[in-house]
C-alpha cells in the first residue's frame, strides 16, 4: 500500500509540472502571435512607390501599362469615349474613374502635384488596372517623381469644334465661349438665333480669334499647364505638344476619323478597349448621334477660310495628329 500511495503521489506532482510547462508554452506563442501582428508590414501590392524606389530595383518604363488618363478635349467627342469606357470596365477588368474639377483645366503647380496624388492615392487603394477621365491640360507625372499614365485623347476639326462650342454655350445657363476668356454673355434673343457664321463674319469677339492671345483650344491639353501653351498660334507650343504626343499618347483619336480610331485604340490598347468596337457599333452609335449636326457642317467657305487662317496652328496639328492615327492604321 506504501509503494502505491507513493506512486500515486509522483503521479499527481508530475501532472502538475506538465500542466503548469503547457500553461506556459501557450502563453508564449500567443505573445509571439502578438508581436508578429503589430509589427506585420503591409502586403506589396498596397504600396505605390516614388519612381526613385522602382528605379532601385532595376530599369522602369516611363509610361504605365495598367494606368490610362483620358484628359479630353472639350466638344471632341470626349463624353461618347467616357461612355464606352464605363462599358467596357466590367467587361475587361478595369476600373474606370471621373475625377472632379474639370472646369479648371490649367492649374497651379500644387494644384497639379495635388491631382497626381489623387491619381497616386486611387491607384493605390484599387490595386487593378484604372483608366481616369477629366477636362485637364497635359500634366507631367514625373516632374512629381511619380510614374506617368499612357495618355489618350480625341481632337476634332478645329472650326468644327468652334461651331460646336457656338451652338452648345446657346443651351446652357452661362452662354459664354469657353474659348475666349474676354466674350460677352450674350442675353438677347437677337444673339441667340443668330448663326455661327453670321457671328464670325461680323467680328464679334465671341467668334474672333487673335494670335498672341490665350485660347483654351485644343493645343494645351498635349503642351502642358504652361500659360504660353495657350497663346494661339505659339510655335513652341505646337512642337511642344507634337513631343508629348509622341512620348506620352499612344493614341490620339480624329472625331472625324471614328472608325480608325476604335480600330486603333482596340488593337494598340487591347486591355481596356477589347471589344470597343463591337459595342459601338451594336449599342451606341444609332441613340448617341448628334441631332444638331446640320449646323455644324453648313459653314459657307468664306468662314471656313478665315477661321482656319486664324487659328493656323490649331488646323496644323490637327491635320499631324489625324495623319499619325492613318499611319497607326497600317
Amino acid at each position: 500500500m506504501r509503494v502505491s500511495a507513493a506512486c500515486f503521489l509522483l503521479f499527481v506532482v508530475c501532472c502538475s509540472v506538465a500542466g503548469s510547462l503547457l500553461i506556459l508554452l501557450t502563453q508564449l506563442r500567443h505573445d509571439k502571435v502578438r508581436t508578429a501582428a503589430a509589427t506585420a508590414v503591409p502586403a506589396a501590392r498596397h504600396i505605390t512607390k516614388s519612381l526613385a524606389e522602382l528605379r532601385n530595383e532595376g530599369p522602369v518604363p516611363e509610361l504605365s501599362d495598367h494606368v490610362l488618363f483620358f484628359n479630353h478635349v472639350p466638344k471632341a467627342g470626349g463624353e461618347m469615349l467616357v461612355l464606352l469606357l464605363q462599358w467596357l470596365q466590367g467587361l475587361n477588368g478595369f476600373r474606370h474613374v471621373r475625377l472632379r474639377g474639370g472646369a479648371h483645366r490649367r492649374l497651379s503647380r500644387a494644384d497639379q502635384e495635388e491631382l497626381v496624388e489623387e491619381v497616386v492615392s486611387t491607384i493605390k487603394k484599387e490595386a487593378v488596372p484604372i483608366t481616369f477621365d477629366r477636362h485637364v491640360y497635359f500634366i507631367n507625372f514625373t516632374q512629381f517623381d511619380r510614374q506617368s499614365p499612357m495618355y489618350i485623347n480625341l481632337v476634332r476639326d478645329p472650326v468644327i469644334k468652334a461651331s460646336s462650342r457656338f451652338y452648345y454655350m446657346r443651351v446652357t445657363p452661362n452662354p459664354r465661349n469657353p474659348d475666349i476668356k474676354a466674350a460677352p454673355v450674350h442675353h438677347t434673343i437677337h444673339s441667340s438665333s443668330r448663326t455661327f457664321s453670321e457671328c464670325v463674319l461680323s467680328g464679334d469677339p465671341e467668334c474672333t480669334f487673335v494670335t498672341g492671345k490665350p485660347y483654351d483650344l485644343s493645343i494645351p491639353y498635349f503642351c502642358g499647364q504652361e500659360e504660353w501653351c495657350m497663346l494661339l498660334n505659339n510655335e513652341r507650343a505646337l512642337e511642344k505638344a507634337k513631343a508629348n504626343v509622341d512620348r506620352y499618347f499612344p493614341v490620339v483619336g480624329v472625331l472625324e476619323e471614328l472608325n480608325a480610331t476604335l480600330y486603333v485604340l482596340e488593337r494598340r490598347l487591347p486591355y481596356f478597349f477589347r471589344g470597343i468596337q463591337k459595342i459601338y457599333f451594336e449599342e451606341l452609335s444609332e441613340p448617341h448621334m448628334n441631332r444638331n449636326n446640320k449646323h455644324l457642317h453648313n459653314i459657307p467657305k468664306e468662314v471656313r477660310s478665315r477661321l482656319e487662317e486664324t487659328l493656323k496652328t490649331e488646323y496644323e496639328f490637327y491635320t499631324w495628329i489625324r495623319a499619325r492615327l492613318l499611319l497607326q492604321l497600317k
